[in-house]
């Protein structure tokens, strides 16, 4: 077998014919991916990669905390948390927003004072009104208020025959009759009759246009008291001691000498069972 031997010319310019065709074809080849992916032949020619959703790399953006300083830089998302961070949600606030142990943070003081969560109060919510708001209500209350219905109310009180549970007895017979009897009109609004509460917790009397109504003695007191809680209550929620207790801690009260949760609780529901029954 023979070996042809090519003379060096013709090998000079077989070498020269395929550099040639290698050239032809790199200074081609990116137009032609170019044609078909053009979004990979960007991000070749200018080297800048790009976030997910973020701006061309023509145009910088400052994402939330991010910025952008020289045109072309890429853009940023919402950013991570500054060197100084807590790493801590705008929930948390961070340890300078946190309440100090044992306290209910920035809530009113009534929500520190251990009211049961599940304590259905109804109407008598009403008793977390601005001071503003009861203030005004009260003056409506003294102005309106007509003195056959309390007049009765501090004479079953004052009436020794009577034992308490007499007394309450009466009351509710009393309460009723001015469902019939339109002479006898007592104040149905639940923000009025918590202002009357207040002001007689408060001063020991209630002073109207048509009168003062002296609360000097505990039965005094108690009763009055048990008409503005029970009327001011829903017809269908029971009154309880810790419903008493309750509105007294919302509205920074304390009940006088000789009168406790459970005997308020007690004659207010009265009250309220009574309004109750004359609505039928």
């Amino acid at each position: 077998m023979s070996t042809k031997t090519l003379p060096l010319s013709k090998i000079a310019i077989a070498a020269a014919a395929s550099l040639g065709m290698a050239l032809s074809v790199s200074s081609i080849a990116p137009n032609w991916l170019a044609s078909i992916a053009p979004v990979a032949s960007v991000h070749a020619q200018t080297s800048t990669p790009k976030g997910q959703g973020g701006p061309s790399a023509d145009r910088g953006s400052k994402g939330k905390h991010g910025s952008s300083t020289e045109p072309g830089a890429s853009g940023s998302g919402q950013g991570g948390p500054s060197a100084d961070s807590d790493a801590k949600g705008p929930k948390y606030g961070g340890g300078g927003s946190k309440p100090a142990a044992g306290t209910q943070g920035g809530k009113p003081a009534w929500a520190q004072e251990g009211i049961p969560s599940d304590l259905e109060l109804g109407r008598l919510n009403v008793a977390r009104a601005p001071s503003h708001v009861l203030d005004r209500s009260l003056a409506d209350a003294l102005s309106s208020m007509q003195p056959t219905f309390y007049n009765q109310v501090l004479a079953i009180a004052d009436n020794a025959t009577l034992s308490m549970d007499q007394k309450v007895a009466a009351l509710q017979t009393l309460v009723k009759s001015t469902f019939t009897d339109t002479s006898i009109v007592m104040v149905d609004s639940p923000l009025q009759n918590l202002a009357l509460y207040k002001d007689m917790l408060s001063t020991g009397q209630i002073v109207s246009a048509s009168g003062t109504y002296d609360a000097n003695t505990a039965t005094r007191a108690l009763l009055l008291a048990a008409v503005f809680i029970g009327t001011a209550s829903d017809k269908t929620l029971p009154v309880s001691p810790a419903t008493v207790d309750a509105v007294n801690k919302i509205m920074s009260l304390t009940l006088p000498a000789g009168v406790s949760d459970t005997d308020l609780g007690a004659a207010a529901e009265a009250v309220r069972a009574a309004i109750a029954e004359a609505h039928g």
